[in-house]
């Protein structure tokens, strides 16, 4: 699921509102700093998922002869989840 940048800047905001709400950070540095840290962080954790999408399309294109009959999409799902399984990446 993609989201919009817009909605992305509104989660970033409201976990660092909880974040320091509940005092589980604290930060010398203004909240619109720690928003913008927690929105590049969302983002690159998309971008790394869409990475490991489309390096699964790829490994499930290559062997897709060998898988005649099967869903396409669970091959790439499952292809994607050992991938992220090995790097460490949390999906």
């Amino acid at each position: 699921m993609r989201l919009r940048p817009a909605e992305i800047e509104q989660l970033a905001a409201a976990l660092t509102a909880a974040l320091v709400a509940h005092e589980f950070v604290r930060t010398t540095a203004p909240p619109a700093v720690l928003t913008r840290r927690i929105t590049e962080l969302i983002n690159r954790n998309f971008d790394e998922e869409r990475a490991l999408e489309e390096e699964a399309e790829r490994l499930a294109a290559t062997h897709a002869r060998q898988m005649v009959g099967m869903d396409h999409r669970k091959i790439v799902q499952g292809i994607k989840e050992r991938l992220a399984r090995e790097r460490g990446f949390s999906l």
